[in-house]
């Protein structure tokens, strides 16, 4: 499968030295890199995951007494009942 590749100048000398020393094609010794990296990146741990991250600051908010989801009914009866005393 082809597969195009955009190296600054200085990477490109850098190929073409290794390609002449080697006796190698470009896209070789490219080939040969990017299956070493796997392998080196294959064993060595994730990184921390977004809940690692956040776990100092999880659960620090105190939202008050209880939810609202939890307490609608007695927050819509206050609303009502003070409705009905304005009148």
């Amino acid at each position: 499968m082809a597969t195009s590749v955009r190296l600054d100048p200085e990477t490109e000398r850098s190929l073409t030295r290794l390609a002449r020393s080697s006796g190698r094609s470009k896209s070789a010794i490219i080939r040969d890199a990017i299956l070493r990296l796997s392998e080196e990146t294959a064993g060595a741990p994730a990184g921390p995951t977004f809940h690692d991250k956040i776990a100092d600051v999880v659960g620090i908010v105190n939202r008050g007494r209880g939810s609202r989801a939890a307490r609608s009914e007695e927050l819509l009866r206050a609303m009502f009942a003070s409705r009905r005393a304005k009148r």
